[in-house]
């Protein structure tokens, strides 16, 4: 039996809230984040075939789920060229959104695990309408979804402003084939309260 690795992340991450501690403290939203990220997007398996590697940017919101969970809400974009002998058109805008969660695990620090899931719609620059190729669809819209891992690397930090490092697997559930994409990106956050 399979179970969704954001199902297990979310177990591990209650198993690890939970101590011998008695007092109960209110951690939701005790802590809000807005920040900036910018960074590279590579396109892997099939689809590193028909797009090159792009940079992106996006905005976040991060805010305190537990004690050592963090919930992340992110809008951002990116566009992708196509490669020359991908000649349906030029390049693709890409509008994605991420939710999900990031633990600090106690024998991992400093370093946040984080799982969640994906929204994209992308659309492609030019293209025939009447052709009925493989990635036309582009030309009148495209939404997907699909799911994401991450892992936040902390570099500096004071009581207002946050600087970091992000890795990002994303699998979106196109099919016949799924699609991967690698993201690396920088983020400045500043705390809210």
């Amino acid at each position: 039996m399979k179970i969704p690795f954001f199902l297990l992340f979310i177990l591990l991450t209650f198993i690890s809230g939970y101590t011998a501690e008695t007092e109960e403290k209110d951690y939701m939203f005790s802590e809000g984040y807005l920040g900036l990220e910018g960074g590279d997007a590579y396109p892997w398996g099939t689809t590193e075939d028909a797009i090159q590697p792009a940079l992106f940017g996006q905005g976040n919101f991060t805010y305190r789920y537990w004690k050592n969970t963090y919930g992340i809400v992110q809008f951002g974009y990116a566009y992708f060229k196509t490669y020359t002998e991908f000649k349906r058109f030029p390049g693709v805008h890409q509008f994605h959104g991420r939710v999900g969660l990031e633990h600090q695990f106690s024998w991992l620090r400093p370093l946040f695990l984080g799982a969640g899931f994906s929204c994209i719609w992308a659309r492609s620059d030019g293209g025939d309408q009447e052709d009925k190729g493989p990635g036309v669809m582009l030309t009148d819209n495209e939404s997907e979804f699909g799911t994401f891992l991450k892992v936040r690397l902390p570099i500096w930090k004071n009581e207002k402003y946050a600087i970091g490092a992000n890795i990002y697997w994303e699998q979106l559930w196109t099919l016949p084939e799924k699609s991967n994409m690698l993201w690396i990106g920088v983020f400045v956050q500043r705390r809210m309260w």
